[in-house]
């Protein structure tokens, strides 16, 4: 409860515990199409996103090259609070030596990749994608997270009990000047790619 006087006394200021967060899945192009107003405004309110997160980059880019990338369809994992929009996953998952790879889309045609997570949220908002991931394990045995800034919720958000994690430095991006980060995760008894 705020308590606000005029007696120049500070004042407190209420803050309200986020809402349960509803996880979807959206898994056509034709649903991330829909979702474009509520990305394009969770982008806005994210500071550290970047063009390559946008709607506007990342349709483009899976029009062109989304099944060459997976032949698979999007497994994009949305977060909502009373309804609204406040966390976007967009991955996929790709076969890549005989196991099942979840990646994040705009791969290797970006300067940085991330989840895209309301300020108030992350790291909270990634952990609760990380339980998600969890309990759809049998979809997947490994996940690789690059082009990360070392700032990412992605790289730092610890992991679920039982799951294994490599995380390493890559390449400094020349534009950014910043390294591009790689985190790869693992459950059970699977193993690193």
């Amino acid at each position: 409860m705020a308590l606000i006087t005029d007696f120049g006394a500070p004042r407190l200021r209420t803050v309200r515990a986020p809402a349960p967060l509803e996880v979807e899945e959206v898994v056509t192009l034709r649903g991330l199409e829909q979702l474009q107003g509520e990305w394009r405004w969770l982008w806005t309110r994210c500071p550290t996103a970047t063009n390559f997160q946008r709607p506007e980059w990342l349709l483009p880019w899976y029009r062109s090259v989304g099944t060459t990338f997976s032949p698979r369809p999007p497994w994009v994992v949305t977060l909502r609070s009373e309804g609204r929009l406040v966390g976007l996953a967009p991955l996929a998952i790709r076969e890549e030596d005989g196991a099942r790879v979840v990646r994040l889309l705009g791969e290797g045609s970006a300067d940085h990749l991330d989840v895209l997570m309301d300020p108030v949220l992350a790291p909270h908002g990634v952990q609760i994608l990380f339980n998600w991931l969890a309990l759809t394990s049998e979809l997947w045995d490994t996940c690789v997270f690059e082009q990360l800034r070392e700032d990412s919720a992605l790289l730092y958000t610890p992991v679920p009990d039982g799951w294994g994690e490599h995380t390493e430095a890559r390449e400094l991006n020349p534009r950014t000047g910043q390294h591009n980060h790689r985190r790869t995760l693992w459950h059970g008894a699977a193993r690193e790619a």
